[in-house]
């Protein structure tokens, strides 16, 4: 399943996307899954032969999943850092990963601990820390 952006009445596959579900499991905790289709962008010369999907993407990913659900709750997210990212295994064209990230609220910076899996396997974690900035109504935009 790919995303859709519906963009001047046009309708644009985003080739970028990896997701195809994200929930909130529970009130600090968000699963996701994702598709990692064999014609990505993300393999445009990574690595000629011997495809392997981006670190950065799986980075996307992850602060993808948290945007979405930050969306839903009517907030915005604001990416500070990351920490302690690590890559343990490569991801190949036509895996499915699944996402498990934590949210622990802070005064003034929420932290965001995910790990992405394949096969069971993990293959990426780390730590965003984020800024979340409540979105404005569209009518105290319009005052």
């Amino acid at each position: 399943m790919n995303n859709i952006i519906y963009k001047e009445e046009l309708i644009v596959e985003d080739q970028w996307q990896l997701l195809s579900e994200v929930k909130a499991k529970e009130p600090n905790q968000i699963e996701a899954k994702a598709i990692v289709p064999t014609g990505s962008l993300w393999f445009s010369g990574h690595f000629p032969g011997e495809p392997i999907l981006p670190g950065i993407a799986l980075i996307y990913t992850a602060l993808e999943a948290i945007v979405r659900e930050a969306g839903k709750r009517g907030e915005e997210i604001r990416m500070e850092a990351l920490k302690r990212v690590r890559f343990t295994n490569p991801v190949r064209p036509g895996e499915n990963l699944s996402l498990l990230i934590n949210r622990e609220s802070g005064d003034a910076e929420n932290i965001f601990t995910f790990k992405v899996a394949c096969k069971d396997n993990v293959v990426c974690s780390g730590v965003i820390v984020a800024r979340i900035v409540k979105k404005a109504k569209k009518e105290d935009i319009d005052a």
